[in-house]
C-alpha cells in the first residue's frame, strides 16, 4: 500500500486536518536548505512536518513493571512517570497524525503493559484500526488473564488477536528459568512464564501473527553465538520461529540517569559487529539483511526454518527535522526521541514534558544520594 493511504472507511482525521504535501523517495530533495529521503512531507493541522517512511508509533502503556530487568533502557534514561494510558482526545490526533503520514506499524510496551489486561485490551481496540501491523513487547504476565469482549470473556492474548493485534515479543532472557528470573529480577510471586504458556504463545503463529522470542544479551545471560543457538534450539522446540537478539542499550553519557542499571549497561555491552563476524563464518546461517547507521546495527539471519536479528542500539539525538520514531509516553506527551525529554512532536506538550524532565533529575540525584 502506498504511503499515506490508509483503508477504506478508516476515518484517520478524528477531528484533524492533515494530508501529504510531498513523498520524497531514494532521490535526496531539499526542504528549508535540508536534504531528505525516504520520507513524507506532512501537513497537519497547520504545521509542516517532515516524516521518515519507517517511522513506527510506539505507545509506553505505564511505566510501571513487575521486572526489575538490569538492562532496562527505561531506568538508564528518561522515562516520564505516569498513568495507564487510555483513549482520549490526545491519543486521537497522534493516531490522526501517524495515519495521514503514512505510518504503518504501532507498538505497545512499557514498563509491563499486561499488568492491567482490561485497560490494554480496551487501548489496542481504540488505536489498532488503521495500522497494518502491530505488535506487543511484554514478559507475559498478563496474556492469559481473563478480559471482557463483546463475544464474553477471553483471555488477553486471544483477545487482542481479535481486534487486530499482529505480533507479540516475549521477553526471555534466558532459556535457565533461574538465571532469567536472577537477570530479569522477577519477584518471588511469579517466576516468569511457564514452559507451557510460552508454547501456548507460539502455537499462536499464523500468517497474520507472529510471536517472537526476545533477549537481550548479557554476560551473564546469552553472549556468545554457541549461546545464542542454544536459545534458538529451546525456544524451537517451544514452536517460535522468530527471535530477537538485542544488545545492552548505548546511551550518550548527558542523557544518562546515574543509576545501577547505567552501569550495568556499560559493564555488559556487546558489539553487534564481533557477533556478527562470528555468526558470517558458519556454513549453515545466511545473512539476509544488514543495517550499518550512527545509531543501531541489525544484521537479520536465517537458519534452517528460523530467522533471527541481531540489534545493537547506539542512541543518538536526530540530526535533523526528519521525524524517525514517535514514542507516546505515559503521561500522554508525545516524542520523538528515547532519549531527549524536550523532543516533543506537539508543542502544547513541551510544558508537561519540562515538569517531567524535571521530575527525572530530581529523583536520579535523590537516588545518587542514597548510594
Amino acid at each position: 500500500m502506498p504511503d499515506g493511504q490508509v483503508p477504506a472507511g478508516v476515518d484517520t482525521h478524528l477531528g484533524h486536518t492533515g494530508r501529504i504535501v510531498r513523498v520524497i523517495g531514494e532521490r535526496p530533495e531539499r526542504v528549508d536548505g535540508v536534504e531528505y529521503r525516504r520520507c513524507n512531507v506532512v501537513l497537519f493541522d497547520g504545521r509542516t512536518y517532515v516524516l521518515s517512511h519507517r517511522a513506527i508509533l510506539t505507545l509506553v502503556v505505564l511505566s510501571s513493571c513487575n521486572a526489575g530487568c538490569r538492562f532496562c533502557s527505561n531506568e538508564i534514561t528518561f522515562t516520564p512517570a505516569g498513568g495507564y494510558l487510555e483513549w482520549d482526545d490526545r491519543l486521537a490526533r497522534i493516531k490522526a497524525f501517524a495515519l495521514i503520514g503514512g505510518v504503518r506499524k504501532i507498538a505497545y510496551t512499557g514498563g509491563e503493559p499486561t499488568l492491567n489486561p482490561q485497560r490494554l485490551l480496551d487501548l489496542i481496540s481504540a488505536m489498532n484500526p488503521g495500522f497494518a501491523r502491530s505488535r506487543l513487547h511484554t514478559n507475559g504476565f498478563g496474556l492469559f488473564k481473563t478480559v471482557n469482549t463483546a463475544n464474553g470473556p477471553r483471555t488477553l492474548l486471544e483477545a487482542m488477536r481479535g481486534v487486530g493485534l499482529t505480533g507479540v515479543s516475549m521477553s526471555v532472557a534466558h532459556f535457565d528459568e533461574e538465571r532469567n528470573r536472577d537477570i530479569m529480577v522477577l519477584p518471588k510471586s511469579w517466576a516468569g512464564m511457564t514452559r507451557d504458556e510460552l508454547a501456548a504463545v507460539a502455537a499462536c503463529r499464523t500468517e497474520d501473527f507472529t510471536p517472537r522470542l526476545s533477549c537481550v544479551m548479557t554476560n551473564e545471560g546469552i553472549h556468545t553465538t554457541d549461546d545464542i543457538f542454544e536459545y534458538i534450539d529451546w525456544g524451537y522446540e517451544l514452536g517460535f520461529r522468530k527471535f530477537i537478539f538485542r544488545t545492552c542499550s548505548e546511551i550518550p553519557t548527558e542523557y544518562q540517569k546515574p543509576t545501577p542499571y547505567s552501569a550495568y549497561n556499560d559493564d555488559n555491552r556487546l558489539t553487534a559487529d564481533a557477533i556478527a563476524e562470528q555468526l558470517d563464518r558458519r556454513h549453515d546461517v545466511i545473512r539476509t539483511y544488514r543495517q550499518r547507521k550512527s545509531d543501531s546495527k541489525v544484521d537479520v539471519y536465517q537458519w534452517r526454518d528460523v530467522s533471527f536479528d541481531v540489534d545493537e542500539s547506539a542512541e543518538e539525538v536526530d540530526p535533523d527535522a526528519k521525524i524517525r520514531r514517535l514514542n507516546v509516553m505515559s503521561n500522554g506527551a508525545v516524542h520523538t526521541s528515547w532519549i531527549d525529554p524536550m523532543s516533543v512532536l506537539f508543542e502544547d506538550d513541551r510544558e508537561l514534558a519540562r515538569r517531567s524532565a524535571d521530575r527525572e533529575v530530581l529523583l536520579s540525584l535523590r537516588e545518587t544520594v542514597k548510594r
